[in-house]
């Protein structure tokens, strides 16, 4: 029977549980003795989701407490810990007794165990969560667009800049993040001087609380910024703790832009793979088409859900450089949008440390680029021609 309502503890009717597991007969078994002891229904996932979505699906499903099954890949269940665990309690179902598996779980920010699974373990488990935690609504889950250079130079910085603050006129609240210390673009681009940067972030990230965050970002333009450090020589690393500090941008923010230097930062940082969308930018000159398709190759082995990907042509004219379809099939991807050459433009606005004018043309590029990141269409399947051929020569 279900527990006694107690003001003291909460209300066990008040947990909306997520359960992840690939395992069917730890699943099966769970799913019972969560129906012996808790009122409301339950939200099962059959398989791990990609990385990076795990928070949005538990947002979806309107839970508040996450059972997640470790021993199939203890990896993968790993890093979904560590997107979810910010935002609500993480419960681990192992199957097995493993110390040293329990210890990486406890390390990713799972709370409790439950390697028994029965009704009365399920019921010691809630109580003990009642008592550490009341259970609320879940956090509202941002978007997070990832936006990648396919070769040095092609302009993905000034995207980031110009998307994120055209997506605070649509109403968001943004924030942009650079992870670049070599370029610090977005600093640049916005004649900024922070006191704070990315590194600051990561450094305290044992007590980041609100306040603590108002500290470290610079707002501008109706946006928050996160920039890069200002030393080019700062080494940071983002790797081990980017789920947990990409579930705590989700949270605060609707939109959250990420600079990244290259496509093997982008991979190397888990950046790419958490992210909602990857926009991969270049332009239409073959020399950047060459390195895009080597960048693809590194993006696959990140983000294989091509889904989620979205190449853009930046500073595209008809009228030179390879036509729009030359690079559809050259890259086997179809171009998602278009940025026209906007060149006096964007120097103008370069020169005066604001964004490019509302009226100019690459203002309107983003603004499209902006609308139809909202309601992305699907992609194409891949194309194979003889124009790919070109860039496959070693």
């Amino acid at each position: 029977m279900p527990l006694p309502e107690s003001p003291k503890t909460g209300q066990p009717a008040s947990w909306k549980p997520l359960v992840v597991c690939p395992h069917a007969a730890i699943g099966s078994r769970l799913a019972a003795a969560l129906r012996e002891v808790i009122a409301n229904p339950t939200a099962l996932v059959s398989d791990y989701p990609r990385m990076g979505t795990l928070g949005a699906l538990a947002a979806e499903k309107g839970a508040n407490l996450c059972f997640l099954e470790a021993a199939t890949n203890p990896e993968h269940a790993q890093v979904l810990i560590g997107e979810v665990a910010p935002a609500m309690p993480v419960v681990v179902l192992l199957g097995r007794n493993d110390a040293d598996l329990i210890l990486r779980c406890l390390r990713r920010g799972a709370c409790e165990f439950l390697p028994e699974i029965t009704a009365d373990s399920l019921r010691a488990v809630l109580e003990r969560l009642h008592r550490a935690h009341t259970p609320t609504a879940p956090a509202s889950s941002g978007t997070v667009w990832c936006v990648v250079p396919g070769k040095p130079g092609c302009g993905a910085s000034t995207i980031a800049v110009h998307l994120a603050i055209q997506a605070k006129a649509s109403g968001s609240k943004v924030l942009l993040v650079d992870t670049d210390p070599l370029a610090a673009s977005a600093a640049f681009l916005l004649k900024l001087k922070p006191e704070f940067h990315l590194g600051d972030v990561l450094r305290d990230w044992k007590r980041m609380d609100q306040d603590l965050w108002g500290r470290l970002i610079l707002p501008t333009c109706g946006i928050d910024v996160l920039a890069a450090p200002e030393d080019p020589t700062f080494r940071f690393e983002l790797g081990r703790q980017a789920a947990e500090v990409c579930a705590f941008w989700r949270q605060h923010y609707q939109t959250v832009v990420i600079d990244v230097a290259d496509v093997r930062a982008a991979a190397e940082t888990g950046l790419a793979a958490l992210a909602d969308t990857v926009l991969l930018v270049t332009t239409n000159e073959l020399a950047a088409l060459q390195t895009t398709r080597r960048a693809l190759v590194c993006l696959d082995q990140a983000v294989p859900d091509r889904s989620r990907l979205r190449l853009l042509l930046n500073r595209y004219t008809p009228a030179s450089g390879l036509k729009h379809e030359d690079v559809r099939k050259a890259l086997s991807l179809e171009p998602f949008a278009s940025l026209c050459n906007d060149y006096e433009a964007i120097q103008s606005a370069l020169l005066e440390g604001r964004p490019a004018p509302e009226g100019s043309r690459f203002a309107g590029s983003i603004n499209a680029l902006c609308r139809q990141l909202r309601d992305a269409p699907a992609l194409p399947k891949k194309t194979t021609s003889w124009f790919g051929s070109i860039l496959a020569r070693k």
